[in-house]
């Protein structure tokens, strides 16, 4: 079902993912941590300017507004719906 999809979310997580996956996993720990910037950044082992600029980039580069509900929810499915790393 999800490959099926499309949109910005389904555009973001298609291309993030070829490109390495960077912005998936710092989506995954901020959703993680409860949208906790200095614990996301921990958790990536990062400063929080970089998560901030990271999230920064999924707003402008894709069009997705992380204050969003209903997007921040598909967003949090989306990152668990991709396969692991690796895989």
């Amino acid at each position: 079902m999800w490959e099926s999809g499309g949109g910005p979310v389904h555009d973001l997580i298609r291309t993030d993912l070829a490109a390495g996956g960077e912005l998936v996993r710092t989506l995954a720990a901020y959703f993680d941590a409860g949208g906790d910037v200095p614990e996301a950044a921990r958790r990536l082992v990062v400063h929080a300017n970089t998560l901030r600029y990271r999230l920064g980039r999924v707003r402008e580069r894709y069009g997705v507004d992380l204050d969003d509900p209903d997007t921040r929810l598909l967003l949090t499915l989306a990152v668990r719906l991709v396969p692991p790393e690796g895989s």
